[in-house]
């Protein structure tokens, strides 16, 4: 009997630990920088840090296969954005998140819903060198390599309030150069040019 709740014990440990170990990013949140770049940031819990975790690299982000689950996404194959620095003691729940976004300190933040807890302990955040991400829904993911920036699983998120970065602009998914976009247009200037000297 007591070598059965011994081992209770520390298959509920074990599970315990698992868990925690896998959800330590609770959201991200993103600032326009006005320059065509952004910076991303990841919330966690694990309390007060002095150098970014480097336990899963930073933060992967690409396009979302709506065919796949989210287990079964190909993380490997979206892009690796870094931590790179750190914030302690900002936000925290969701009124303290509100308050950076109408104060202007983030354009905005997602909540991952496996993890988030609204927990006002939860205000430390890591960051990333700029990157190029415009306003869309993305797919997020940082790993599940103990210890401090695990996900579960990978999230979609919808990023919104970036005005520097066109739309739909980033990994996997970049919006044509304007240069590119000329050209078109002067293409199809030219076709209607034809057609309506061809009617003449």
């Amino acid at each position: 009997m007591k070598l059965r709740m011994i081992l209770a014990v520390i298959t509920l440990s074990a599970y315990s630990l698992l868990n925690v170990a896998n959800a330590h990013i609770v959201a991200f949140g993103w600032k326009d920088l006005g320059n065509g770049t952004i910076s991303m940031y990841g919330q966690h819990w694990h309390g007060n840090q002095t150098t970014p975790s480097s336990a899963n690299g930073g933060v992967r982000i690409g396009v979302w296969d709506p065919a796949l689950t989210a287990a079964n996404q190909n993380t490997a194959s979206w892009q690796l954005f870094q931590w790179t620095s750190l914030i302690n003691d900002m936000g925290g729940n969701a009124a303290a998140n509100d308050a950076l976004v109408a104060a202007g300190t983030l354009d905005g933040y997602a909540t991952d819903p496996s993890n988030w807890s609204s927990n006002n302990f939860h205000n430390d955040w890591f960051v990333t060198s700029p990157l190029v991400l415009g306003n869309g829904t993305w797919g997020l993911f940082t790993g599940t390599n103990c210890c401090i920036d695990t996900m579960s699983r990978p999230g979609l998120f919808t990023i919104s309030g970036i005005s520097s970065v066109p739309g739909g602009t980033g990994p996997g998914n970049p919006v044509p150069e304007p240069s590119t976009l000329a050209i078109f247009a002067l293409g199809i200037m030219a076709l209607a040019s034809r057609r309506f000297k061809k009617k003449s």
